[in-house]
This record gives C-alpha cells, structure tokens and sequence, in this order.
C-alpha cells in the first residue's frame, strides 16, 4: 500500500514538473514572439559605407566618420531592402549627414557622418597676383580632402586655365572657385564680329557688344548694319556667334 502511494506521488510529482516546464517555456516564447525586433544602427551605417563605395570611390579615398544616433532612437525591423537617399544636389562630401528609409514598416532617419574624400586638387605653385590671368605655369596638383573647401575646388586643369585671379593667391593654396572669375572675352561698349550660322550659311558682320562676356556666355549685341539686337554666344575675343 505504501509502495503504491509512492508511487502514485513520484508520478504525480514527475507531471506536475513536466506541466509546470511546458508553461513555462510558452510564456518565454511568447514574450520573444511579443518583443519587437529593432533595425541595429550599424546596420545604417553600413548601408550608407556601401552607398558612398559604389558611386564615390572611383573618384575619391573615402574616410567615414559616423557620428552617434541616440539610443534612444529604435527603429522597427524593416522587411525590405534599406534605400539610402540625400536631400542635396551636392556631393555628400565633409560634415554632412545621410538618409536611410524603410518602405515597410515605414520610416526614414537622417544619420551623421563626416566624409573625408581625397583626390588630387589643383593648388597654386607660387602666388599669383590678383587680375593675373591663370596658366598652366601657375599649378601643381596636390591631394587634399575636398570636403574642407565648401566653395569647390579644381581638379581638371583644363578648367581652370585662362581663368583670372580674383584676388591675390598665396603660394601653395588650393583654388576654389572664389578666387577666380572667367576671363572676358568681349567688353561692354566694344565692336565686335557677329558670326551669323544657319541652313548651312556662315555669314560675318560686325557689331556692338550690348554686355560684358566670357567663354561661353549667352550676350546681347546690337547689328551696326542692320540695328537689330540680337542674342549671341562668345565664342573667341570680340567673336560672337548668332544662330539664324
């Protein structure tokens, strides 16, 4: 009798313990199942480190500095593939900051960083005076981070050449596109040739130039034979050229 009391209680004590383990793993899953998973913020970065590599490191040596995202900030699990976007026609380049969004669920958030890009930049060999027209003489090719030059740097030589200086250049500095202003081609006031194109006709006249232009640059000029103002491009010193 006392052997089969025990045992009924070793075995009811053996299920309670089962029952007791069973409950208690389901309310462990539950509460994982429950637990909202969050986007980790490196996950941000480093679709962002992708983004800048695939469309900046065949011009550029990037360094990326990420800034810190608030703890605080948590972000669903998204479901779907990161999209980085920017809110700039310029390039993400210095202190900036980079979107990140998710299309389900829906969010977006902004995350810091500081991108060094280096190139080699265009820097002036020996000070150039000011009004001193820009030539190949005058540069040297350094590499620099362009991100710590706002106003734009030069890294074709080509584009720089000709230019006129728009105040005094120091020895060894780069230039960004402040210190320099396009050379004019045509003055106010001057006379001029106007080239006349069209249907296959080139046809030359002279003229007055109605504006200052360089290079390049769409100006108004008035035909001496004809009176008629016209619009014109700068195509050469005191030459503009007029589509018929």
């Amino acid at each position: 009798m006392n052997r089969m009391r025990n045992y009924l209680f070793a075995a009811c004590k053996y299920w309670l313990t089962v029952i007791f383990m069973a409950v208690f793993a389901l309310y462990l899953t539950g509460n994982a199942l429950a637990k909202p998973i969050y986007q980790s913020h490196t996950s941000l970065q480093q679709v962002i480190k992708t983004y800048l590599q695939d469309n900046y490191a065949d011009k550029y040596e990037l360094s990326l500095k990420f800034g810190r995202l608030d703890k605080r900030l948590r972000l669903k699990k998204c479901t779907t593939e990161l999209q980085v976007f920017t809110t700039s026609n310029k390039e993400p380049v210095g202190p900036t900051s980079i979107g990140v969004r998710c299309e389900n669920p829906g969010w977006r958030v902004r995350v810091p960083v500081h991108v060094h890009a280096y190139t080699d930049v265009l820097v002036a060999k020996h000070p150039i005076p000011r009004g001193e027209m820009i030539t190949q003489s005058h540069l040297s090719f350094v590499r620099h981070d362009v991100g710590r030059y706002h106003a734009g740097v030069f890294t074709d030589i080509n584009s720089l050449l000709g230019m006129i200086a728009k105040r005094p250049i120091r020895n060894t500095a780069v230039i960004t596109a402040r210190m320099v202003k396009p050379r004019l081609l045509v003055s106010r006031g001057e006379m001029i040739t106007i080239i006349a194109e069209g249907n296959g006709l080139k046809i030359r006249t002279s003229g007055k130039a109605l504006m200052d232009g360089h290079r390049g640059q769409v100006i108004s000029v008035k035909n001496t034979r004809s009176g008629r103002k016209l619009s014109g491009e700068v195509v050469a010193r005191s030459t503009v050229r007029v589509k018929m």
